[in-house]
């Protein structure tokens, strides 16, 4: 028992582990605190002081407007997404108010003798050779670069054909005429019905009288 007791560690001398932690806290090469340090505090920049000042007295002035002012603001944030999702309603405005442009001004368009005629001719040669969706084809795109020559802020790349024809900017004639091609041509892209020699005929014909009808 006792050999079996003397081969046993025993607890560390309460003095030597007093001196090794005296001797540790006397060590000036082991940091125990980190240094203070001081904020250095600078005062805000005297730019914002005076667009404060400016703001709080803009506030005690205006006082119980407060409310209509931030209505008003917000009307006119309704107005602006309105007009920039939605255009028809700039449609509508740009008539409504006109630019200072005359009223008659905007009944006008109708396609040159001479343009009108060219594009006959080669929408009949396709025509000719029963290519008759191409040849529906052909008096729309030719058409609607024809309004985007008249009036470019009718046509627009985010806009359909379909958009294009019900655009009020165009006269009640033209846009009858513009949405029968419209309508002509979206049977054949997207009902996957080719058109015939009797759809091409109404459309042709419809143009002509249109373009050629004064002539």
């Amino acid at each position: 028992m006792a050999g079996a007791s003397a081969g046993k560690p025993g607890f560390p001398d309460p003095d030597a582990a007093a001196e090794a932690h005296r001797r540790l806290l006397t060590d000036s090469s082991i940091q125990f605190d980190l240094p203070h340090k001081e904020i250095e505090r600078h005062p805000p920049p005297e730019w914002l002081l005076a667009a404060i000042r400016a703001i709080k007295h803009a506030a005690e002035w205006v006082g119980p407007a407060w409310p209509w002012i931030l209505g008003g603001l917000a009307l006119l944030l309704v107005a602006v997404l309105i007009l920039t999702f939605f255009p028809s309603a700039r449609d509508w405005l740009r008539e409504t108010f006109g630019r200072g442009r005359p009223a008659e001004e905007t009944e006008q368009w109708v396609p040159e003798v001479a343009v009108a005629r060219q594009l006959l001719e080669e929408a009949d040669a396709l025509a000719t050779q029963g290519r008759y969706d191409e040849a529906a084809h052909l008096l729309l795109f030719r058409s609607i670069e024809d309004i985007e020559r008249w009036r470019g802020d009718i046509v627009r790349p985010s806009l359909t054909s379909r958009d294009i024809a019900s655009a009020e900017a165009l006269p009640d004639e033209a846009r009858g005429v513009f949405s029968g091609i419209v309508a002509a041509v979206e049977r054949s892209l997207f009902a996957g019905r080719p058109l015939s020699q009797s759809d091409w005929q109404d459309a042709r014909g419809d143009y002509a009288s249109f373009a050629l009808g004064r002539a």
